[in-house]
């Protein structure tokens, strides 16, 4: 039997707001609009600095008729 998908929930990484399943999702969304992916490796520091907050109160967002993560446009 397949496997439901897991629900979109709201995260932010720095000032976007983006929809996916973890956090960790979230971070790789998000970051190869922060830096690019050479600057990442440069500094490996602030890859793992970089986080993805849960922000429940901003679920209602959530498009839904997204399945996949997305960062929210208007962020």
């Amino acid at each position: 039997m397949p496997q439901a998908p897991m629900p979109l929930k709201a995260y932010k990484v720095q000032d976007m707001l983006v929809f996916a399943t973890k956090g960790t999702e979230a971070k790789l969304l998000a970051a190869p609009r922060i830096r690019t992916v050479e600057e990442w490796r440069i500094e490996v520091g602030a890859w793992v600095a970089l986080r993805a907050e849960r922000e429940p109160q901003l679920d209602e967002l959530l498009d839904p008729s997204r399945t996949e993560a997305y960062i929210h446009e208007a962020s």
